[in-house]
This record gives C-alpha cells, sequence and structure tokens, in this order.
C-alpha cells in the first residue's frame, strides 16, 4: 500500500508523468457486466498499475490546483485565492450558512478541480491530468464500460478530481441531468490507507431510505453506478486521515 511520505524527490521524477494510463491486465469486463447487471453499481479493485496509482495520486496531492466547490443555492465555485481573500467573518459565515442548510435540504461542501467537464482532452500544465484524461476517453477505458454497463450508446467521460477534507460531505442526489445525458456515474479512488470510520463513505439508500450498501475510498478502485439512483457521500471525520481523493464524473451519451 502507499505511503504517502515515500520521497517524492526521487519517486516522482521517475515516473513519466504523460505517458499513457493503462487498464491492469487482470480485469475480466464479462464478469463484472454479471455483478452489475444485478445491482447496477460495482466496485473494481486495482483498475491501474501500482506505478500508474501512484502517480496519479502524487498530481492530486501535490500539484492540483483545488477549488472550493459549495452546493448552496446552487453549485458555488472559488479559488483558493478568492477564499482567502475574503475576511475571516464572511468565511465563517458561509460555513455556517451551509451546516445549518445541511440540516433541511441537499447541501455540499469539498475541493474540485474539472479536467474534462465535457469529455474534451485536457490541455492544462499537469501532464498526469492530460494522460488520465485521454485513458478516460480512449478506446480501452470505454469499451470496458461499455461492456460493464452494456450501454454501448455511451461515447465519452467527463471527469473532475475531488478532495474532501474533514468536515466536507455530499448529501443524497440521484445523478439526473437530461440535458447531460448521463448513463452511469464514475469514482476513481486514489486514497491511500483509508479506514471506513474516517467517514467519506460512498453510500447507496434503498426505498425506505436505508443505507442498502456502502463502500470505502479504497485505493486504486473503481466504482460504477447505473444513473439513477440515490447515494451521498458521508462527512469526513475530523481524526485520522490527510483527505478523500478521487476522479469522478459521468459516461455520457452525445
Amino acid at each position: 500500500m502507499l505511503d504517502r511520505r515515500y520521497d517524492h524527490g526521487t519517486g516522482s521524477m521517475s515516473f513519466q508523468g504523460d505517458a499513457d494510463f493503462r487498464l491492469a491486465p487482470h480485469h475480466d469486463a464479462a464478469a463484472y457486466a454479471e455483478a452489475y447487471a444485478r445491482t447496477g453499481r460495482i466496485h473494481i479493485p486495482n483498475l491501474f498499475s501500482e506505478a500508474d496509482a501512484r502517480r496519479l495520486f502524487d498530481a492530486l496531492a501535490f500539484r492540483t490546483p483545488w477549488r472550493l466547490m459549495l452546493i448552496h443555492d446552487g453549485p458555488v465555485e472559488l479559488t483558493q485565492e478568492q477564499w482567502a481573500a475574503m475576511p475571516e467573518e464572511q468565511r465563517k459565515k458561509i460555513d455556517a450558512e451551509v451546516m445549518a442548510a445541511g440540516k433541511v435540504r441537499f447541501e455540499g461542501r469539498f475541493l474540485s478541480y474539472r479536467f474534462c467537464p465535457d469529455g474534451e482532452l485536457y490541455t492544462g500544465n499537469i501532464p498526469e491530468l492530460v494522460a488520465l484524461g485521454r485513458f478516460l476517453n480512449g478506446p480501452d477505458f470505454l469499451d470496458f464500460v461499455r461492456t460493464i454497463t452494456a450501454s454501448p450508446q455511451i461515447d465519452f467521460a467527463d471527469a473532475q478530481a475531488t478532495l474532501y477534507r474533514p468536515g466536507d460531505f455530499l448529501h443524497t442526489h440521484d445523478d439526473i441531468y437530461e440535458q447531460k445525458k448521463r448513463v452511469a456515474a464514475y469514482v476513481l479512488n486514489i486514497t491511500p490507507n483509508w479506514k471506513a470510520e474516517w467517514g467519506g463513505l460512498l453510500a447507496f439508500l434503498d426505498k425506505a431510505g436505508h443505507v442498502a450498501e456502502a463502500w470505502t475510498p479504497t485505493w486504486n478502485a473503481l466504482n460504477l453506478l447505473r444513473v439513477p439512483q440515490p447515494h451521498f457521500v458521508s462527512s469526513v471525520a475530523d481524526f485520522g486521515n490527510d483527505g478523500r481523493y478521487s476522479v469522478t464524473g459521468w459516461l455520457r451519451r452525445r
């Protein structure tokens, strides 16, 4: 398992940041498809090789220009500079409003960096995300998820990196957005050494509102879920973690 404190002075420089990501060779898409057909969701461990997962983590943990995403009176996105420039009292007021509203309605708070918002290839200065954008919209991955979901109509994947810190959360939603033509959602977890009691769980609800299933953010694992189905990300605890890193998005039709 990855130790976040490995030597970046040598480790990260040995990686080919813009080299293509590839599926690990052990995956059986047909077997995954059988499991997905039963529940409309599946957890797939060890999506990449260990080296590929490490270089993606390195990019997310140390070189991603995160923005604060607030799901509060509609999505509100703030750069770190914009947030830091606010008076402390204003920041506290916004946090308090989000927490209070979260008791009665759909709310969310986390860090985000959108790099393929509509499936276009990322052309920024983070080579690992350039390579990941190519992978997510390349034939190997798209054929892989088309087989698993039995959805040949999938044309492309959008993508954003996300980071949930202590106190961050995302309330129950079902991903329906007719204009976006979403077929399935995915979450690529790149979080080392996470424990379930730290929160940040991807949880699914049954018709009675009970948690039917919940997945811990697992290192180098892909979660796929059919749209629509109600799910949420539980609040991250104030102890014992360095943040829940992932790349998330939707598999969409044109």
